[in-house]
């Protein structure tokens, strides 16, 4: 009955007061159940005393019995299954209100009996539905009256026995208890909840203060990194104007010691100064050296800068090679090495820098042979069709002293070399590298290194077969290749 409903419609959202209810069913649907069955229990028996003194007939005891025993079960059933739960629980409260009424004429309108239906079915319907709800139940009431009275007629009962007063008045006091508790409840709740709000509110409040504080730290780092990148770019900028300014002024007495070391060696030998020519050289390699040196570093300065631009052109790979070969072989059969040249037949051109990529070259065979003693070095050349496009490849690989994976993660970085002992004992700047990584990365392709400590090392050059221009954009020619790894062991 709607007392039920009421005294159960605040906690609806508690799913642990659910006791019988499935996850489909709304809350109210379970808690009115658990509710209503002893409920009509006690309207059962107190309008059971008014009918009994009433002697009535078979039809009021028919709908008391179905309405006290049946319709629980029933009305659950029915909200239980329905695709709107809710809904269909406050249309049980409207036949909960209907029966009420009907129980009312039945009863002859007796004084207790009538006060504790219409009371509690009218409170019920109000404290769940709300004063719109209250009159849609009013009437079903209202309806369920006059449906009662075309039954039985409207037999008025001026007294009621006391059993019927006394279950009457019991009723009174237990629904008024529940409504009562009910209200104290729905005041706890409201009171908590309006604690919580103001402390979720604190809260958001502290949480905004923090994101506010955390977006003005990240604006003034933003900041701090945007002068920072301006004193970068500016410091840059000074560096390469400074290398560039610096190299032109080594440059000219470093040529000049050169060239005068050249002049007093041909002097000194036609004068038949013998042991004067050793020291001469001594001067026109370390003039060399230093030269290699700075030109390196204008190199690299240039290309950070991006001021450094490619002479693009069709190059024969294999006649390329072949000068290429011609230069460093002395310097790869010094230290008593093997060398060897593998090219492909039909590798034909490629559209790239020529100066650059012969740089590249002998940088990597000039390392070779400084890290392979009684070894073998060589240079493999093909072209590579691969689903981004055609590639031609250059693998130098020797059998020297190899790398650990420390060295190998830092081999590219300028100004490093592998480690100390091996700067000692092999020399170098450590900028070749580098820079012959740079020049591949300008011609739109890469340069990479795999070794095994002690035993080998390969650089793999990797260039697209054309470069459309001077920045390094790449484009392909496709033709399909078949060539076999000519790399000993799968390595080079």
């Amino acid at each position: 009955m709607g007392v039920e409903a009421s005294s159960v419609a605040i906690p609806s959202g508690r799913q642990r007061f659910s006791l019988t209810g499935s996850a489909g069913k709304h809350p109210i649907v379970s808690l009115d159940y658990v509710v209503r069955i002893p409920a009509t229990f006690i309207v059962m028996l107190m309008v059971g005393s008014v009918l009994r003194e009433q002697r009535s007939g078979m039809v009021a005891w028919s709908f008391l019995i179905f309405y006290g025993l049946l319709w629980p079960h029933v009305s659950f059933l029915v909200a239980g299954n329905s695709r709107d739960s809710k809904a269909a629980e406050l249309r049980n409260l409207l036949v909960d209100s209907f029966s009420q009424g009907c129980l009312v004429s039945l009863m002859g309108f007796s004084l207790w009996p009538t006060v504790v239906c219409l009371t509690s079915v009218n409170a019920a319907n109000l404290s769940l539905g709300g004063v719109r709800f209250g009159l849609k139940g009013l009437i079903a009431s209202l309806a369920g009256i006059g449906t009662g009275v075309a039954l039985v007629g409207a037999n008025i009962r001026d007294e009621s026995s006391a059993l019927t007063t006394g279950l009457g008045i019991f009723s009174l006091i237990i629904f008024t208890t529940i409504f009562g508790l009910h209200s104290h409840l729905q005041t706890g709740r409201a009171v908590r909840a309006r604690k919580e709000l103001g402390l979720q509110k604190l809260r958001l409040e502290e949480q905004n203060m923090e994101i506010e504080a955390a977006r003005m730290f990240a604006e003034q780092a933003r900041e701090a990194a945007e002068d920072a990148s301006d004193i970068a770019i500016s410091a840059s900028l000074a560096k390469t104007t400074f290398l560039a300014n610096m190299s032109h002024e080594l440059r000219t007495p470093l040529n000049a010691i050169i060239g005068y070391s050249e002049m007093l060696e041909e002097e000194a030998e036609d004068l038949g100064h013998v042991d004067m020519i050793p020291d001469l050289q001594k001067i026109r390699t370390a003039g060399k050296h230093l030269l290699e040196l700075i030109n390196s570093v204008l190199d690299l300065s240039k290309i950070e800068a991006g001021k450094m631009g490619m002479l693009v052109e069709n190059l024969d790979i294999a006649s390329l090679v072949q000068e290429v070969a011609v230069t460093v072989g002395p310097v790869v059969e010094r230290n008593g090495n093997r060398f060897g040249i593998f090219v492909e037949p039909d590798v034909g051109f490629l559209k790239g820098d020529a100066m650059r990529l012969r740089q590249v070259l002998l940088n990597l065979l000039s390392n070779a042979a400084k890290f392979t003693n009684g070894g073998t070095v060589s240079l493999r050349v093909r072209r590579e069709t691969m689903d981004d496009g055609n590639w031609i490849t250059f693998r130098v690989n020797d059998t020297g002293i190899g790398m650990t994976p420390e060295q190998l993660a830092k081999v590219f970085e300028p100004f490093t070399q592998a480690d100390s002992a091996t700067t000692r004992k092999y020399g170098g700047t450590g900028l070749g590298l580098a820079l012959s990584r740079r020049f591949c990365g300008m011609m739109g392709g890469d340069l990479s290194v795999t070794s095994e400590l002690g035993k080998w090392t390969t650089f793999l050059v990797r260039l697209p077969s054309e470069v459309s221009n001077e920045f390094g954009e790449a484009t392909s020619i496709h033709r399909r290749v078949n060539w076999g790894d000519l790399t000993p062991g799968g390595n080079s």
